[in-house]
């Protein structure tokens, strides 16, 4: 940050007419203006960077691509191939200006800062001409002090943003070598910008979060936080922790009530010893939060005041659910254990991998955040992991976890690449940590902080330490500055200020070529679909928590449809741009071939390639939940998309549910059973995840399609929690299950209302009608 001088040439030169123009956005925008802060989202203008362009309107929040669109420069980049033709703005730097007047009541005497909530990435910002901030992260809040630099009227603000690319080659130029990985990493910026094998390459620019102008009160309240340290029934202790930036040393009086009783449980003194308050308090006899399906999502509203003096300088409502949450990864007789213990009780984690629902993330609304919450809701989901090649998720979309009973694994945004170690570096990383801990720690729906996506396995199973092997030293400096980064620096961070959170540092903690993966921690099984293994393969590939598994589906015909050019198979040129998968389509073709799908046309394509991807995920979730509690979690890759595109999701970009989800849906209920094949046996296991046990009743039929009953077994029994029980045994002959006119049916019942149903069929081309009863899948055959 500097005071010098320094406005560019060209905005010198801006035309009147358009400062006119830009001082009624001004006036627009102080209608915006509450006691405290004055908007400065809206309406601004751009174009490239020391040109001669004319201006154009630019939306705040936004990026350049969606501005180009929206001033017809460029197409739709989410249509047919338009994403391939756009790589000239990402290797160009952009400005964006704006004029605005301060209120007329605006108190003289006050002080303002600037706020930025979100630059990407690299910006320099001139306020009256004056440079006030140079922005190097995007995942960070950024704030200027501006009292000198501000006028009653006609405030200019000027954002010049430097391309990422060029900024990128210009610091791996400083080293003889380029980090293992990718090129995302030596700058703090999502990762999937620069094109991942589910979404396009955009490396875009922009103002993407709001941006504003504040009176800075004499006392500054910030991050304050109120959670769990201990609970059961009877009791429960809490703490408030927040930030205090104060003008004056005086102390501050906190009270802590319930919003609906007024019952206060804390009335204390801060005394004014820096910035970092915290005191506790108790609760007798707590209603416990619990996660979706293990009980209720209770929350306390507490209504928490803060006066300095007899001033109050901070009022509002915290909700906050009472519960306690502990990562359990202890060595055991097996490997080492994977589970997360949720008030003093084991939890079978059953959820998704969630990437940012759009990729222009200015443009992804709270509601539209909210949306994935119901979807995972719905579901009969009880944990979310946010991926770390995306970015750091809103208040908004935390929020709705809590009230869902959705908990959140939270990577820090680093994913599948080496990073550098400089001390510059990892300053940034610390304030871009401290910020993002200290804005999340407040939510109850927060599990877990990770470290990275594959990180350590890029390192040890990728090759890429072979690919320093002739830079003396490299390897090992590399390697040294992963353990600074996430042994030490992060987990300090978690520990110093959201200490009730485990930190685990990275995902997976084995590869899935090493065998450790299957018994120690969580694990990210690539076998089938990268390595072209059978469905089968999940039955004898069981680790102790499944963070990542996934196979690819179509999206919904109206989706598709967005980006093809009608042809009849997936390998016209539009529907190959929505692929990014270097051989998705060939993959998908060669899993059909085995299992005996024959497409006609494109809309068979579509219909058989869903059915099995969810064939795919019910063999791999089945696997998992009835291995428990040797597994104790299943999040399959992918929910959701950010485009329109052929992917691993379970719901397309416009929200449809493909087929997959509706398979989750089911065997993510509280009690399933099912069944596989051992020698012509058929062996039916069930599983609950009740915190209580159970009594069932299990129906498992097989019929032939005239509804004739070939065999059964049919057994009541009791089912304790997360333990997997094997129900019984139904032999069949060889010529039976040869036959692509039998099914097996099975049924769960409780109080002899069925909870829980499955179809299974024995051959590879089964009789369609089979195929139309459903939630059907082939059943697993193990071999001893």
């Amino acid at each position: 940050m500097t005071g010098k001088k320094c406005l560019p040439e060209s905005v010198k030169t801006f035309n009147v007419r358009k400062i006119l123009t830009l001082a009624v956005f001004g006036v627009l925008a102080f209608a915006a203006f509450s006691q405290h802060e004055l908007s400065l989202s809206g309406q601004w203008l751009f174009r490239k960077a020391n040109s001669s362009q004319d201006w154009l309107p630019a939306n705040v929040p936004g990026a350049v691509h969606t501005d180009l669109v929206a001033n017809g420069l460029i197409g739709n980049p989410y249509l047919g191939c338009d994403n391939l033709q756009l790589a000239w703005i990402d290797s160009a730097d952009w400005e964006y200006w704006k004029t605005f007047d301060l209120p007329l009541n605006i108190d003289k005497k006050a002080e303002f800062e600037l706020v930025f909530e979100g630059l990407d990435t690299y910006a320099v910002v001139y306020l009256n001409g004056v440079k006030v901030l140079t922005a190097n992260n995007m995942f960070r809040q950024w704030r200027v002090p501006c009292s000198k630099y501000l006028k009653k009227t006609n405030n200019e603000l000027l954002v010049v943003f430097h391309s990422a690319l060029r900024v990128t080659d210009s610091l791996a130029n400083r080293l003889p070598y380029r980090l293992p990985g990718g090129d995302w990493a030596y700058i703090r910026k999502a990762a999937y910008h620069f094109g991942w094998d589910w979404g396009p390459r955009f490396v875009t620019c922009g103002i993407w979060r709001p941006v504003y102008i504040r009176v800075m009160p004499k006392v500054d309240i910030h991050n304050l936080a109120i959670t769990t340290l201990a609970a059961n029934p009877q009791k429960a202790i809490l703490s408030v922790d927040f930030d205090v930036i104060a003008k004056y040393k005086k102390s501050l009086k906190l009270t802590v009530s319930d919003t609906d009783s007024g019952k206060i449980y804390l009335t204390t003194q801060i005394p004014p010893k820096g910035i970092v308050a915290n005191a506790r308090f108790e609760v007798d006899n707590p209603k416990l939060w619990w996660p979706n399906g293990m009980g209720k999502q209770n929350l306390n509203r507490f209504r928490v005041l803060i006066h300095a003096g007899d001033e109050l300088v901070y009022d509002k409502v915290h909700e906050v659910g009472i519960r306690t949450i502990k990562l359990v990864s202890e060595p055991d007789s097996i490997g080492r254990s994977f589970y997360f213990l949720v008030n003093g009780l084991p939890m079978f984690a059953k959820g998704a991998n969630l990437i940012p629902p759009d990729f222009f993330v200015h443009g992804i609304s709270d509601s539209i955040w909210v949306k994935q919450v119901d979807f995972a809701a719905q579901s009969n989901f009880n944990m979310l992991r946010v991926w770390g090649g995306g970015v750091y998720t809103p208040d908004a979309f935390m929020e709705e976890c809590t009230r869902k009973g959705i908990l959140v694994w939270h990577d820090f945004m680093f994913a599948c690449s080496m990073y550098p170690s400089s001390a510059e570096y990892l300053a940034n990383i610390e304030a871009e940590a401290i910020q993002q801990v200290k804005r999340l720690r407040r939510h109850t729906s927060l599990a877990l902080w990770c470290g990275n996506n594959e990180v350590d396995e890029g390192w040890h199973n990728w090759g890429w330490q072979s690919q320093l092997s002739e830079y003396t030293g490299a390897a090992d400096s590399v390697w040294n500055g992963y353990v600074q980064l996430f042994h030490h620096l992060l987990p300090e961070v978690v520990m110093r200020y959201d200490s009730t959170r485990s930190y685990w540092p990275s995902s997976p903690m084995y590869g899935w070529g090493d065998a450790k993966s299957m018994t120690h921690g969580d694990s990210h099984y690539w076998g089938v679909w990268w390595g072209r293994e059978p469905f089968e393969r999940y039955a004898q590939k069981v680790p102790r928590f499944m963070s990542e598994y996934g196979f690819q589906g179509s999206p919904s015909e109206s989706v598709l449809r967005m980006f093809s050019d009608g042809q009849n198979l997936p390998d016209s040129a539009q529907l190959l741009c929505h692929q990014k998968h270097p051989v998705g389509y060939q993959t998908i073709n060669e899993y059909m071939e085995r299992e005996g799908f024959k497409p006609n046309d494109l809309l068979e394509w579509i219909d058989y390639s869903q059915l099995l991807q969810a064939q795919g995920y019910a063999h791999a979730i089945e696997a998992h939940r009835l291995s428990s509690p040797y597994c104790m979690g299943t999040l399959y890759w992918q929910l959701n998309d950010c485009w329109p595109v052929v992917s691993w999701s379970g719901i397309d970009y416009a929200g449809n549910w493909k087929r997959v989800q509706h398979y989750v849906q089911n065997l993510y209920k509280p009690v399933i059973a099912g069944a596989y094949l051992i020698d012509s046996v058929v062996v039916v296991k069930a599983v609950s995840e009740s915190i209580k046990p159970i009594q069932v009743n299990i129906s498992a039929k097989v019929f032939d399609i005239n509804g004739n009953v070939l065999n059964q077994l049919i057994q009541n029994l009791t089912l304790q929690p997360n333990v997997a029980l094997e129900v019984g045994r139904i032999p069949l002959t060889n010529e039976i299950i040869a036959r692509n006119d039998i099914y097996l049916k099975l049924t769960v019942s409780i109080d002899n209302e069925t909870r829980f149903e499955s179809v299974y069929y024995f051959t590879r081309s089964p009789h369609k009608d089979i195929l139309g009863m459903g939630m059907v899948q082939r059943i697993r055959e193990i071999k001893r």
